[in-house]
């Protein structure tokens, strides 16, 4: 279990930038329970890619919802902050290093 799954704490600057992009919370807790976390710039991205979700979630509406949306949680478990990006995942491989380093958010 990581950090901000165990402690997921929204800053101030995450809820206040959640609430100017409309980041829905039903959008929120999809990407935290099925996004793929990439290391990049000091902290850990949580975003959605379709190759990674079960069959049954690629066509839902959820997974529409939120598909470009990005998460960045901080070392302390904190979410700092969030934005959306058309190309999200690439956006993030590109941003990374080490490609081979992500993981998968996948239910228990």
């Amino acid at each position: 279990m990581l950090a901000y799954e165990a402690d997921r704490r929204p800053t101030q600057h995450y809820n206040a930038r959640a609430a100017e992009r409309a980041l829905r919370s039903d959008v929120e807790e999809f990407l935290m329970t099925w996004g793929t976390e990439t290391r990049a710039a000091g902290s850990t991205h949580i975003t959605l890619v379709w190759r990674d979700l079960p069959s049954d979630l690629q066509d839902s509406e959820e997974a529409a919802r939120a598909e470009g949306w990005i998460i960045i949680a901080g070392d302390n478990g904190a979410l700092v902050t969030c934005y959306r990006r058309n190309d999200a995942w690439r956006f993030l491989r590109r941003k990374s290093q080490m490609r081979p380093g992500r993981r998968t958010r996948r239910a228990a």
